[in-house]
């Protein structure tokens, strides 16, 4: 399994090594607002850190760690156009395979703008890229992230839009990646995400996005289970869990 979204760095080693025992191999963990993200040099440290500090504590607990870098829409400084210039110097390191989580969260032009130049840079650079969609709004939030993708002309391949649940899962009519988010006091429950899985036919991805809030460690293998017990087939299952993970970050 892979664990398609988490931030690793709110969560204790000991959340790694349970996850690599409960037969998690990859875990990505994103670039998310742990602090007030007032300046640039605190991201220019955040990244620093994710790809320094988790991808060594990965190791050490016996799971592989990889790492998405960007800006996310719930905290950033006004003068981001700073990190726009200076992401790309990080995206050639072995173990940057996505840029995000970006998004829309806010709705505000400022974030919009801030999300054109991440999709910018993922269709220049090649890189896949992670859309967060946020918990009030989302069907607003999703429709104007389906049109900024439109205006960028970004392949659909590059794109994950994350949090998806029932509600939204039918607006999106492309072939990029829906990532479902098994976090049972935020996003769906993972008979929600099961339920999802058997009744579409889609690139689903599965995630806990682990972060400081209430998370589940065994969200994958929770939701696997149960996609077994209510006869999801085979392949549906290992895509949802494995095998389009590792295709969106070329694993």
């Amino acid at each position: 399994m892979i664990d398609a979204h988490t931030h690793l760095d709110v969560r204790s080693f000991e959340d790694l090594e349970k996850m690599a025992l409960s037969g998690i191999e990859v875990i990505i963990t994103c670039s998310h607002n742990p602090y007030k993200m007032s300046t640039p040099e605190v991201y220019l440290d955040h990244w620093d850190r994710l790809i320094n500090l988790e991808v060594k504590r990965g190791e050490m607990a016996g799971v592989e760690v990889k790492v998405a870098l960007g800006i996310h829409p719930m905290g950033y400084p006004k003068n981001w156009k700073i990190l726009i210039k200076e992401l790309p110097k990080f995206l050639d390191n072995e173990n940057v395979v996505a840029i995000g989580e970006a998004g829309l969260h806010y709705l505000t032009e400022d974030e919009k703008n801030l999300l054109r130049e991440q999709l910018i840079l993922a269709k220049d650079y090649d890189m896949p890229i992670i859309l967060h969609t946020p918990e009030k709004n989302k069907r607003e939030a999703l429709l104007e992230i389906l049109k900024i993708l439109d205006e960028i002309k970004i392949k659909d391949n590059l794109v994950m839009i994350d949090h998806i649940n029932k509600e939204t899962v039918n607006l999106i009519d492309k072939n990029i990646y829906i990532g479902l988010t098994v976090q049972p006091s935020m996003k769906i429950t993972h008979k929600e995400a099961a339920e999802i899985i058997k009744d579409y036919n889609k690139n689903f991805i599965l995630s806990s996005d682990l972060g400081s809030l209430k998370s589940d460690i065994y969200a994958l293998p929770r939701t696997k289970l149960y996609m077994k017990k209510i006869d999801v087939e085979e392949k549906k299952i290992v895509d949802a869990t494995y095998r389009n993970a590792k295709k969106f970050y070329r694993l």
